[in-house]
């Protein structure tokens, strides 16, 4: 009897560098959550600037043979204006790394798990209550995901899809606001991840949020 051939070809990997301690401890979050074994998380913590985060990104992947690479931006963490991201958007391609952003910081991102803004967001602290109102202890500090908030990513999974419906709505009212860049950038990103990490394999972590009950 002839034997199955097994493929063997190793799966291609994706690398998130992020410009802020709690994209990166997010990201992380996600990495072991959906048990994405090819995906990289690297906080660029010597990077002033979106410059040297895409050189850093650039040389990581060079390094590592990386087959996609991405920096993310928390706006507002690197007083970083929507001018400095059309700018760079040149700079960055021809590094090959991709930008995805959220202004002003990730936690706009969860919130837009949750709701979808009817007017444009520029004060951490307004998505910070209203993000209390789920999450009691939530903060926008990066130590509230590694105490408190260290299942947040496991917790706003099930809204994905919504996420990303909200940000488009969200982008729609907002953009003009922002100098015509969309406020939130995160959809292609997530794209790429499904592309080269495949479905998430949330099983072994359903009991901790209520999703399974034996």
């Amino acid at each position: 009897m002839k034997r199955k051939k097994i493929n063997t070809a190793p799966r291609k990997t994706l690398l998130i560098v992020t410009s802020t301690e709690s994209e990166s401890l997010y990201f992380s979050q996600m990495r072991k959550d959906c048990r994405y074994t090819n995906l990289s998380v690297l906080w660029g913590s010597e990077a002033r600037d979106i410059e040297e985060l895409i050189k850093i990104a650039a040389k990581e992947r060079l390094k590592g043979h990386y087959d996609s690479v991405w920096v993310t931006l928390s706006l507002q963490k690197m007083n970083i204006t929507p001018d400095h991201i059309k700018e760079m958007n040149a700079f960055a391609s021809k590094k090959k790394v991709k930008l995805a952003w959220n202004n002003p910081d990730i936690s706009l991102w969860y919130l837009l798990h949750l709701q979808s803004p009817r007017l444009p967001i520029t004060d951490t602290a307004v998505i910070e209550a209203s993000l209390k109102g789920v999450f009691p202890n939530f903060t926008t500090a990066p130590s509230y995901l590694l105490d408190k908030g260290s299942s947040l990513h496991l917790k706003l999974f099930g809204n994905k899809a919504q996420a990303v419906v909200n940000a488009s709505a969200y982008n729609n009212i907002a953009a003009n606001r922002f100098g015509n860049l969309d406020p939130v950038n995160m959809t292609k990103l997530l794209n790429d991840i499904t592309l080269y990490c495949g479905n998430a394999d949330i099983t072994h972590n359903q009991k901790l949020i209520g999703m399974k009950n034996n």
